[in-house]
């Protein structure tokens, strides 16, 4: 079957939900061929395929993107598949915008995938890492329950040395 993008995005986004892996990367393999708004909702579509490669694939080509694509990011870490959640964070980790630390901070305390916490961690790292001061002013308006900052420093220091470290050399232990 020869694939071809000028079809429209229904089309194309139908056709990443047929369970052939090889159909889906020949869809994958020509998203050039869309403008720029439909290549972001096929790969946003991407982020939620069963398919570890095609998500993975689907991370590196969004994160480019940017900071215009992390609302959307955030709602897949909000309601997504644990699978599409890990992949959102891998996303969000690459792109480093401070407004997903809230999200990110949630999901290592809360989520109950061990996939997804260890993504959460390591995005929340990259954006610390920058040590830009966004990454500071969103942890503290996450900190503004007690418990929370209490909770998220434990984790912190227990999984993630190095983000601890540079909250810590910050002054917000």
């Amino acid at each position: 079957m020869k694939i071809s993008l000028k079809t429209d995005k229904e089309t194309i986004l139908k056709l990443l939900k047929n369970s052939d892996i090889d159909k889906k990367l020949k869809v994958f393999n020509n998203l050039d061929e869309l403008n720029e708004n439909d290549r972001i909702r096929v790969l946003l579509k991407i982020l939620e395929d069963s398919s570890w490669c095609l998500r993975e694939k689907a991370t590196r080509e969004l994160a480019p993107f940017g900071t215009k694509i992390v609302p959307r990011l955030i709602r897949i870490c909000e309601r997504g598949f644990w699978f599409s959640r890990a992949a959102a964070c891998i996303t969000l980790g690459a792109i480093g915008d401070a407004r997903a630390v809230g999200t990110l901070a949630r999901l290592l305390l809360d989520d109950e995938n061990p996939t997804v916490t260890r993504e959460a961690n390591q995005a929340l790292l990259k954006i610390a890492a920058a040590q830009t001061e966004d990454f500071f002013v969103q942890l503290e308006l996450y900190f503004q329950i007690p418990i929370t900052r209490e909770r998220f420093l434990t984790r912190a220091q227990k999984s993630n040395p190095r983000l601890y470290k540079i909250i810590q050399d910050r002054g917000h232990v």
